[in-house]
């Protein structure tokens, strides 16, 4: 009977514990923590305004790529991707560049205090890296840095520089 007890015990104990660990996990883990860092200098922005990820959207359609930014103290940027060359490691994106389905690559910055539209008028966003997302095998995370020139109307001139890591898409 003892003999009994102690191997229900020991079947009991592999039960709760093989069971313990999540079903659903595939090997994958969790993805890093989304970043998003930037230096903004000129119009409303001032000199060596940082901006920093409040939280972010993105959007994948056929003709590109959406990395919808809103910072901090709430000033959106957002960047359009278009496919041409894809989005793999090493892929630079030119601003203005067309694809051939009418996508551009650009960017727009939104002063909200000032309530100013900065549309890019050249610049690159390089891809860092792109890789699998560990918490979605259909997804992607994205990193990359940019450097960017961007105008409203006939307005002062602004430059961006920053990065954005582990974007989820």
């Amino acid at each position: 009977m003892k003999t009994l007890k102690t191997i229900s015990i020991l079947f009991l104990s592999l039960v709760i514990i093989s069971c313990s660990k999540k079903d659903d996990d595939n090997g994958g883990g969790s993805a890093p923590e989304a970043e998003f860092s930037a230096t903004i200098n000129g119009g409303g922005f001032g000199s060596n305004y940082s901006s920093r990820l409040g939280f972010y959207s993105s959007d994948y359609s056929g003709n590109g790529l959406t990395l919808a930014v809103t910072d901090e103290n709430t000033n959106i940027i957002r960047i359009f991707l278009n496919n041409t060359g894809g989005f793999g490691s090493g892929i630079t994106k030119i601003i203005n560049d067309v694809a051939t389905n009418g996508f551009v690559t650009s960017v727009v910055i939104r002063d909200q205090a000032n309530q100013v539209t900065y549309n890019a008028s050249e610049g690159e966003i390089n891809i860092l890296e792109n890789r699998q997302n560990p918490e979605n095998e259909d997804g992607r995370l994205i990193s990359g840095n940019f450097t960017i020139t961007a105008t409203s109307g006939s307005g002062p001139s602004i430059t961006m520089n920053g990065n954005f890591k582990h974007f989820a898409y």
